[in-house]
């Protein structure tokens, strides 16, 4: 096909569904994360994550993050940490991560949340933050590649038959909103139409 149909869709992402991912990622991390040469006992272990729109104007996503504290001089079970953070897109990767946040400790002692602060700004970025990515590469292609099978095959609509083959997908717009984000692609392929009963298709 010489001009190839486009395709604008948006998509609508719930936290439930990027906080699946995201614990699956980070739950279990210890940080800092060893290191090979480096024998320095870890500081804390990543026991929880959560994620919800955030009710700040400045910032998109509100992530919550339970510790447990390993170290003697902050020995404690369990802490949380409270991340305002603005997202972004990396195009080229097709990737969500993290542009800029906030992080403060939510203990009830003045010193003790100075001292955990320090301590988890100075390893946030590099280990929970940054690796807080959401590779959206591998769902599209998965999705991409169930479509393309569908639509090679042939796919059975009201009187009709769709034949074709989706074949790039680039991401325009990212939009946090309170209980989703919305992500609006660009579908770039070929399709065509098997009409089998018109009569269907004809308004009643």
């Amino acid at each position: 096909m010489e001009n190839p149909i486009k395709i604008r869709v948006p998509i609508a992402i719930s936290y439930p569904a990027l906080q699946g991912v995201l614990q699956k990622q980070l739950v279990g991390e210890v940080i800092p994360k060893p290191e090979a040469g480096n024998d320095t006992a870890p500081y804390a272990k990543i026991l929880n994550v959560a994620i919800a729109g955030s009710s700040t104007e400045a910032y998109d996503l509100d992530l919550r993050v339970k510790l447990r504290i390993l170290r003697t001089v902050l020995k404690r079970d369990e802490v949380d940490l409270h991340v305002l953070a603005a997202v972004g897109y990396d195009n080229a990767a097709q990737q969500l991560f993290v542009r800029k946040f906030r992080l403060k400790s939510l203990t009830s002692s003045g010193f003790y949340n100075t001292a955990l602060e320090v301590l988890a700004n100075k390893v946030a970025y590099t280990q929970i933050l940054n690796k807080a990515r959401v590779h959206l590469n591998e769902i599209i292609s998965a999705e991409i590649e169930k479509v393309n099978g569908m639509l090679e095959k042939g796919l059975d609509v009201k009187g009709a038959t769709l034949l074709g083959k989706v074949k790039e997908v680039t991401m325009q717009d990212i939009v946090p909103q309170p209980d989703q984000v919305t992500l609006t692609f660009e579908l770039q392929g070929s399709l065509e139409v098997s009409i089998s009963d018109l009569l269907s298709l004809m308004p009643a």
